[in-house]
């Protein structure tokens, strides 16, 4: 009698292919894509964190890393994506039922626990004493200060409040964008603020019929009552880093209480190829989020 014993090993460079099942334009160069999984594999289960990325391929086109956005527990992926590049471009002239490979998730996410099991830890980060926690003992409320392209890795955390936040906590968002029109997922603000979530919009340039604020995203913290309590989720073109770590700091955040997602160009997505090195860091094994005294000191990582 012969015995065949077969051992899967996931391996971390291979793409799943997946199909395009709905492409949803955001504005004139930005689509939101949903992907289904062709096949599930035995020893492959996508789950994700809220922050973490995926690399998507295309045959002859290369490959390039994208945050996940899609709520939890969704049987579909969702990715927005910006067309910029060869594969961009390529990528946004593709259409439903046209296939692509994706792998991953990789990296850390926002540092955030899980309000529906009661878990105690901290994803992404190890735990500090009274992180995550008001002065009730529950988890704190979370500013979110986006600009641009932003938005996007904060997605699966304002649609999955619930579960990663908890029902009660609040939600503040500021969010800046060159014009109007290219404000995301703008469809979904009113559901948004019904689940205690509140927005500040304000754009650079306005047009015909804006009635909101004009100035950048720092602008807000001047005239807009600060959510107490808060941590700092930062996002955006690093160029606005600075100005809003300026006006997070007079506002009274802890350093401790401030997490910044890093760009970098990232390929591998394990620390291998050591493209996206910060200091001691990789962005796409350690980060892309990192806490703000992780990094403060190191040249060059803001």
């Amino acid at each position: 009698m012969i015995f065949a014993f077969y051992i899967f090993v996931h391996n971390l460079y291979h793409s799943e292919p997946a199909k395009i099942i709905d492409i949803k334009p955001q504005t004139d160069t930005i689509k939101l894509f949903w992907f289904k999984f062709e096949q599930k594999v035995w020893g492959y289960n996508f789950s994700f964190k809220p922050g973490q990325i995926v690399a998507l391929s295309l045959p002859n086109f290369g490959e390039a890393p994208f945050a996940v956005c899609n709520a939890p527990g969704a049987k579909y992926l969702e990715l927005c994506v910006r067309a910029v590049g060869k594969l961009t471009n390529q990528l946004h002239r593709m259409k439903k039922g046209d296939k692509v490979g994706i792998r991953g998730p990789y990296g850390h996410g926002w540092p955030i626990a899980d309000a529906q099991n009661q878990k105690s830890k901290i994803l992404g980060l190890a735990k500090r004493s009274g992180a995550g926690k008001n002065q009730n003992g529950e988890k704190k409320n979370v500013l979110i200060v986006v600009g641009g392209l932003g938005l996007i890795p904060l997605r699966t955390l304002i649609l999955g409040k619930d579960k990663f936040l908890g029902k009660d906590t609040k939600i503040q968002i500021f969010y800046g964008a060159k014009t109007p029109k290219e404000m995301l997922f703008r469809y979904e603000y009113a559901k948004w603020r019904a689940n205690n979530v509140q927005i500040e919009l304000t754009v650079d340039q306005p047009q015909p019929h804006w009635s909101g604020k004009v100035g950048l995203v720092t602008t807000l913290f001047d005239n807009t009552p600060i959510v107490e309590n808060a941590r700092a989720f930062i996002c955006g073109p690093p160029v606005m880093y600075k100005a809003v770590l300026a006006k997070l700091k007079d506002k009274g955040f802890a350093e401790q209480d401030i997490y910044l997602s890093l760009e970098r160009r990232m390929h591998c997505g394990v620390g291998v190829c050591q493209h996206c090195g910060v200091g001691p860091y990789y962005t796409c094994k350690d980060g892309p989020v990192f806490n703000y005294s992780q990094i403060k000191d190191i040249p060059g990582a803001i």
